[in-house]
Formats: C-alpha cells, sequence, structure tokens
C-alpha cells in the first residue's frame, strides 16, 4: 500500500490537479503494477509480421495484446517460454522493450528518397532499430550516443537486427546541430531524464527527484534540442522524447525552445489519432505555449505502458547556431579499399552459384557498397561515403566475408540476415543435435548432405528457423555462432 513517503505517491500527486478525477483514481491503480513488455518484430527478417507473431505466439504459449500504434508489435500478458529465452529471441527476430519506447518513431511521417536519418541518443538501440526498419534498411541512419560505454551494445543489437545501413558514432549530441546544420530530413532525440515514467519497474526504480537534478536535466536536454533542430533541414521532422512525464523537462524545455527561437520550429498534431493525450499547457504556477498541447502525455493508465512524452517538430527557418568544424579523420586512414567492379563480379556470382541468392538486388537496393580491408570485406552506406566519410566512427556497414585460402567465407551476420531465403549449401539440423548446436559446440559426424566441402553452411531447424552458419570441414561442422546468440547450459 502506498504511504505519505512512498516515492511513487509523491510523484504521482503532483499530477492530480491535471487529470479529471477518473482517470487520476486509474492511474493510482496502476502505478505499483509492473508494465506488461512488448514485442517488435523485425519486419527485415519477418516481412509479414503478424503470421510470424502468431507462430511464435502458439509455439510459446504467449497471451498478447496488439499496440494500437505499432502494427508489428503485441503486448505479452502472460508467456509460458518468456520472450526473452527463445531462439528467435536470440538471432534477432524481435525485440523486447516497453511497449511506451515505440511510440516515438511511430510519429515520424515517410522519408524521402535518399533521405538521411539522425538518432542522436542511440543506445541501448531498439529505437534504431526501429528507425531501420521504417525505411527497410535502405537509407543511412546515423547513430550517435555520447557515452562510450553503451556503444558495443548498439553495435550488437544494429548486427543481430541485420541492420547494414548504419554508422555508429560517439559523440556530444550537443555538438552534432553546430556540425551538420540542415543536414538530416529525420532527426530522433530520445533525451536523456529523470525516466519518472510513474511506474514501477525493475530497471527504474521509483526514486526522489531534487529540483537541481531537474534543472540541470532541462539545461542538458534544451541543448540537445536545440542541436537536433539545427541538424535538420527546413521542412525535416524532429521528435523530442523522454521516458518521464516531469513537465520540466517536457512541455517546458518544448516552450522554452519556441519562445527562445521563434519562428524556427512547430509542433505538429500526433498522425496516431487513436492516442488522446494531450501535452500540459500549464504546471504549478506556469504557463507553457499553447503549441505544447499538440505533444503526447501517455499516462501509464492509457494504454498499460510506463509513462511516456513525445512530440513531434516540424523545421521551418534555419536555426541560427555558430558553424564549427566536426572532426576529421582521411577516410584513407582506415585502410578500407572499394572493390573492383570486376572482383565483385566474380565474387557474387560464386555466392549466387553457392547459395541459390542473388545478392546483387540487396546491395543496389540498399545503396551499399563493398569495401575490403585485407582479407576482410564489408557493406559500407554509400550516403556515408558520400556525406561523412572523413567523419570518425565507432563502427558502420556491415561484415560481408572474409577469404580464407582459395575459398569466400560469407560472414555468419550476413547468414543470419538473408538465410531464410537461400535455396542451397542449406542444412537441415535434426532435432537431435539442435541443444547442442545451440550450446555453440561442434557437430561431429553429422552428415552434412548436399553441402560443398569447406564452405560456409547455413543452418535450418524442422520448423525452418535459421540456426546461424557453420563451417563444414572434415569429419565435423565448426560451430560460428556468435556469442549472443549461444544458449547457456
Amino acid at each position: 500500500m502506498n504511504t505519505p513517503a512512498d516515492p511513487t505517491l509523491s510523484a504521482v500527486e503532483r499530477y492530480k490537479e491535471y487529470l479529471p478525477a477518473e482517470d487520476y483514481a486509474r492511474l493510482l491503480e496502476v502505478v505499483n503494477q509492473p508494465a506488461e513488455s512488448a514485442v517488435r518484430v523485425n519486419l527485415l527478417k519477418n516481412p509479414n509480421p503478424q503470421p510470424a507473431f502468431a507462430r511464435w505466439s502458439e509455439r510459446y504459449s504467449w497471451q498478447a495484446k496488439p499496440i494500437p500504434f505499432a502494427s508489428n508489435a503485441w503486448q505479452i500478458s502472460s508467456a509460458e517460454t518468456p520472450p526473452g529465452q527463445t531462439i528467435e529471441h536470440r538471432f534477432g527476430y524481435y525485440y523486447i522493450q516497453d511497449a511506451a519506447s515505440i511510440l516515438p518513431v511511430a510519429l515520424f511521417s515517410a522519408l524521402p528518397p535518399d533521405g538521411l536519418t539522425l538518432d542522436m541518443a542511440a543506445s541501448p538501440g531498439g529505437k534504431t532499430t526501429q528507425l531501420v526498419e521504417s525505411i527497410d534498411d535502405a537509407n543511412l541512419v546515423l547513430a550517435n550516443d555520447s557515452s562510450a560505454g553503451r556503444l558495443q551494445a548498439l553495435r550488437v543489437v544494429l548486427l543481430s537486427w541485420g541492420a547494414a545501413n548504419t554508422a555508429v558514432t560517439n559523440f556530444p549530441g550537443e555538438k552534432l546541430g553546430a556540425w551538420f546544420p540542415e543536414t538530416f530530413d529525420r532527426v530522433l532525440l530520445d533525451a536523456p531524464c529523470s525516466m519518472e515514467g510513474l511506474r514501477v519497474s525493475a530497471s527504474h526504480p521509483f526514486r526522489p527527484i531534487t529540483p537541481g537534478e531537474r534543472e540541470r536535466l532541462a539545461a542538458r536536454q534544451s541543448a540537445l534540442l536545440e542541436s537536433a533542430v539545427s541538424a535538420a533541414r527546413i521542412g525535416a521532422e524532429i521528435v523530442y522524447s523522454t521516458c518521464t512525464l516531469a513537465p520540466e523537462e517536457d512541455e517546458a524545455v518544448l516552450s522554452d525552445f519556441l519562445e527562445k527561437h521563434p519562428g524556427t520550429a512547430r509542433l505538429e498534431p500526433s498522425p496516431l489519432s487513436m492516442l488522446k493525450a494531450p501535452g500540459l499547457t500549464r504546471f504549478e504556477g506556469r504557463e507553457y505555449d499553447p503549441q505544447t498541447a499538440l505533444s503526447l502525455r501517455l499516462w501509464p493508465h492509457l494504454a498499460g505502458t510506463n509513462g511516456f512524452f513525445a512530440a513531434k517538430l516540424i523545421k521551418t527557418a534555419p536555426l541560427d547556431l555558430s558553424r564549427q568544424a566536426p572532426p576529421s579523420r582521411p577516410f584513407s586512414k582506415t585502410g578500407l579499399e572499394r572493390l573492383e567492379t570486376k572482383d565483385l563480379a566474380a565474387l557474387l556470382g560464386k555466392l549466387q552459384d553457392l547459395y541459390s541468392f542473388d545478392f546483387r538486388d540487396e546491395f543496389g537496393k540498399r545503396k551499399l557498397l563493398p569495401y575490403r580491408r585485407d582479407q576482410q570485406f564489408y557493406l559500407l552506406p554509400d550516403q556515408y561515403l558520400r556525406r561523412f566519410s572523413d567523419l570518425p566512427y565507432y563502427a558502420f556497414g556491415f561484415p560481408f566475408g572474409k577469404w580464407s585460402g582459395p575459398d569466400f567465407e560469407l560472414s555468419t551476420e550476413m547468414i543470419s540476415r538473408f538465410g531464410d531465403y537461400f535455396s542451397s549449401n542449406v542444412w537441415v539440423i535434426p532435432q537431435a543435435l539442435e541443444r547442442q548446436w545451440l550450446q555453440g559446440s561442434d557437430i561431429r559426424g553429422a552428415d552434412v548432405a548436399g553441402c560443398r566441402k569447406s564452405s560456409i553452411v547455413a543452418l535450418r531447424d524442422a520448423e525452418g528457423r535459421n540456426l546461424g552458419a557453420g563451417k563444414n570441414l572434415p569429419g565435423r561442422l565448426r560451430n560460428l555462432l556468435p556469442s549472443r546468440a549461444i544458449l547457456t547450459p
């Protein structure tokens, strides 16, 4: 039961006068109930998400309900097998997140041809993968995060998702607007915040937030928003979001921006008509710009989620920030060299002969260019090479494969991404060997019938699920599963 000393109740009481009595009562009912997790289906690997999710629900005994603002996501109310313990999760067929965090990307309109997207505070990567699949991985998403310690997790999520048209950078988001003004067609700013979502959570327990902490967070959020708007083209869309419902970090930040930069941007009505969750226009004696009513204040009781805030802005005029030169490192220093056309044609011909799949269409559709460093080959985003080639990066593009003696070995990431479409050099692993394989062990003495010796073999189980790749060696199939996919014994 809540008590006066309970920080949950203290946080919620701030909003009593801003909600109808019925809504406030409903809010009190849910604040101490953990929100149900959501499963968002990877559209790169499951272009038809509904039948894929139906199969998983039956296989794992999930009870679920659709999320009204995402056609490829469902909230799981009960599960015999938790979503985090399935083969599909380990191989990137879906992402687990709070349903509310799907909201920001759902606010964007379609990206124009050759458009660029900036995810200004990208880690851990859930929204980045959603941005990637919203454009079918066909245009560049620049995924930046200011925390170096969070980059590896972000990169792993992108590789598991099969996202090739991405670049991961490590810069203060506040600087990007001065470095790249008028550049991006979509900018997502999911800003660092106090995480006051007004609902209990194992990962984000309630704690008191001091006025000083709110002020520091709001100051940083304001600087990030200025940078985000500066980086956007005229007419581009900027989505500002937080996982807090504190108005000081939400409507107040937007109102301050509109007052400081009149005519630079306007708030847009939400395209999600099913959500009736207008932002506040006043709070604790302060009046906000009337446009803040167009933002979305997703209270926990409205859709069974954690509390969340999001707003969509349209840039209408340049933002007068002092332009600065971005960090620079000549691309030649990377050691990457473009693959010659004739060499690429010969290589793709070999791969098509081996797997009966034409990679050329994928390269063209996704604007990916093949590069090599020594014996390692990569697929790099053409838009990054044309627009940001000298910008230092943490990682970009996608592992393609490597030469091993006379043979070219396709990367495990490529097989995880495209192996479902291969019709040759595929081995269906017997069910009795499946657990051994998933625990990372080699398969010895198995008859890998129909698969070329010394080649990289795509594995599936009897149900057609992609189980990664192995190398067909004499007497054994060497396990090439990445550590993130291995099942702990």
